[in-house]
């Protein structure tokens, strides 16, 4: 087993410039999702079907999210953290984003990195 992270696409992400995740399709034995409206992570063992992953990947930053279901089709889905782990696969179709720049910058408002798209010169 092998732990998924942020950080996995971060270094793809370099190679890419400006991703977007078009497909994934795997398991797990552990998720870290923080949910919506919540400041914590949270942690789940078992076994857990990746049903979808989105999101965008740049140098400076990556904003993925994840929905997986359980053996019962109990359905969960987040922002995705370090210490997924891969249970026996996970493929992962990017796309790069070719004329485009991919850029966080801080948003006063709700003081998050927000995406900032610009076309590449």
């Amino acid at each position: 087993m092998r732990h998924l992270t942020a950080s996995d696409f971060r270094v793809h992400a370099v190679r890419l410039r400006p991703g977007v995740v078009l497909s994934a399709v795997g398991s797990l034995t552990q998720l870290a999702l923080r949910f919506a409206d919540r400041k914590e992570e949270t942690v789940r063992t078992g076994t857990f079907e990746v049903v979808s992953l989105t999101g965008t990947l740049g140098p400076d930053g990556c904003h993925l999210h994840l929905a997986v279901s359980d053996g019962d089709g109990v359905t969960a889905g987040g922002h995705l953290l370090p210490g997924c782990l891969v249970y026996t696969t996970m493929e992962l179709v990017v796309g790069d984003a070719v004329g485009l720049i991919f850029h966080r910058e801080l948003d006063s408002v709700t003081g998050f990195r927000e995406l900032s798209i610009q076309k590449s010169t």
